[in-house]
């Protein structure tokens, strides 16, 4: 069992690691979505979508070794969890390990506030460029073709001004 309990504490910091470096990145992408840097950006993205597939590799592993310790401590159920472990086991396991998995569950909150904030900043700068295509297509006149004969439809001004005088 001992072994077990050092491959869970293994696992968790484990996770401890990636999701702080997780946290980095989403503080890095903040920093190029503020400066519009899309190729930083990019490249942000992908190291994300790589370290979330590490991170789900580790948290299947620490699944497999949770429903194992359970199932060594007769307490295998579809309610098991770190909480419910460390109250089956002895110290100082019990303390390591509630303590790596407030640490964990502590840096997933981080993130999540990250990612949320990340995610307001980019829909604000999705609504700027909306309203700037708007405002650009509303001031091309509608009416303005070409025809047969070469000129314009009609011999009115066919623009319009940022200060809204025709």
């Amino acid at each position: 069992m001992e072994l077990l309990l050092k491959e869970l504490k293994h696992c968790i910091l484990e996770q401890q690691r990636m999701y702080q470096s997780l946290l980095d990145l989403f503080t890095a992408e903040r920093s190029a979505i503020l400066i519009s840097d899309v190729e930083r950006l990019n490249r942000i993205v992908g190291d994300k979508e790589r370290l979330l597939q590490d991170i789900g590799k580790v948290e299947v592993k620490r699944h497999h070794i949770t429903e194992q310790l359970a199932k060594h401590l007769h307490a295998d159920g579809p309610g098991v969890n770190l909480s419910c472990l460390c109250s089956l086991i002895e110290e100082p396991w019990a303390t390591e390990l509630a303590s790596a998995g407030r640490e964990l569950n502590s840096l997933v909150a981080a993130i999540q506030t990250a990612s949320e904030r990340n995610r307001s900043l980019c829909l604000h700068a999705l609504q700027f460029v909306n309203g700037s295509i708007r405002m650009i297509t509303n001031l091309i006149d509608p009416d303005l073709v070409y025809h047969p004969s070469g000129k314009l439809g009609h011999e009115r001004p066919v623009g319009r001004m940022l200060s809204g005088a025709a």
